[in-house]
């Protein structure tokens, strides 16, 4: 019997069916033009027919407490009791509402080489088990990885690094003020809000990303490899802060479209500068999962284990 596993995001929802660690009937939805999760997984059940579910999984972008949650950027709420309502005589099936980047550390183990992007090798040994995965989308967590244990954070809430408070500072001068979390930068609303400062221009992030990637907007060049060395910088702090030998492993739109671009080279002549213990930032691999999916694929993981 499969079971429904669900990725809720700040921008998009992402459902589909997970058997024998495949997934099936995967469907997308705007978030925008839904007024609940619960509404988008009835629309999911009206469109698809489902077969008898052994339970139902959801990774929301937001913190999980005593089996419920809610999303950051919007007024919607979850609760693990009634998680399975919307699907049509499934109501009482096992419900599991998790963190996103939670799901991501459980999907991380079974990814494949083509659906990871290697941006640095790093040693071909690693010296410890800890791997870390860090998400850039429409907001920003991390979760570390020990051995086969997935250990949560919510380090978007975090205040920024010295370093790169510092940086901004001599970038923006008191317009750095309003940086104050690692979420409130290394976003897609943080790419937006620092676009505004430098060009005082309003424009969506995953916009300035297609505008950096097509080359026509000089502007959006300026604000992506800004965010690109800054995130450097924030990748350098990881390192000394999580040793994860195993590798940083970043995700997410926004993730995508800096790491995934020209920008890329920004990034790593930060990460790379050298300086004190450079040797433990030589031995750590950097990547970027590439699949969209890899979410559903570690909620569906976690559902396996626990059965």
């Amino acid at each position: 019997m499969p079971v429904l596993v669900a990725d809720v995001g700040g921008t998009n929802t992402r459902v589909a069916l997970a058997s024998a660690g495949r997934l099936s009937q995967l469907a997308r939805f705007g978030n925008d033009a839904y007024a609940s999760f619960a509404e988008v997984l009835s629309t999911y059940a009206r469109g698809h027919n489902l077969p008898a579910l052994r339970g139902i999984c959801v990774a929301v972008a937001g913190p999980v407490t005593a089996g419920r949650a809610e999303l950051t950027n919007r007024n919607w709420h979850f609760d693990e009791s009634g998680l399975a309502t919307p699907l049509p005589e499934q109501a009482e099936i096992p419900a599991r509402l998790i963190n996103d980047l939670v799901a991501l550390g459980h999907a991380l183990p079974g990814l494949v080489p083509s659906q990871l992007d290697v941006i640095r090798a790093g040693a071909a040994q690693p010296s410890n088990d800890q791997a870390l995965v860090a998400g850039l989308g429409t907001g920003f967590n991390a979760c570390l990885l020990k051995g086969g244990a997935v250990v949560e954070a919510e380090l978007g809430h975090a205040s920024l690094p010295l370093a790169i408070a510092e940086e901004l500072r001599a970038q923006l001068g008191d317009a750095a003020s309003g940086f104050r979390t690692n979420e409130c930068l290394f976003s897609g609303r943080g790419l937006s809000r620092l676009h505004n400062i430098l060009t005082n221009k309003n424009k969506r992030g995953q916009d300035i990303l297609a505008d950096f990637a097509t080359g026509a907007d000089p502007q959006a060049a300026a604000t992506v490899t800004l965010t690109a060395r800054l995130l450097g910088l924030f990748a350098r702090e990881l390192v000394f802060q999580y040793l994860p030998f195993r590798g940083i492993h970043f995700a997410g739109g926004a993730a995508r479209g800096i790491l995934g671009s020209a920008a890329r080279a920004e990034f790593l002549s930060t990460f790379e500068a050298g300086g004190r213990f450079a040797d433990h930032l030589d031995r750590v691999p950097v990547r970027l999962i590439a699949d969209d999916a890899a979410a559903l694929s570690g909620a569906a993981r976690l559902m396996e284990d626990s059965a």
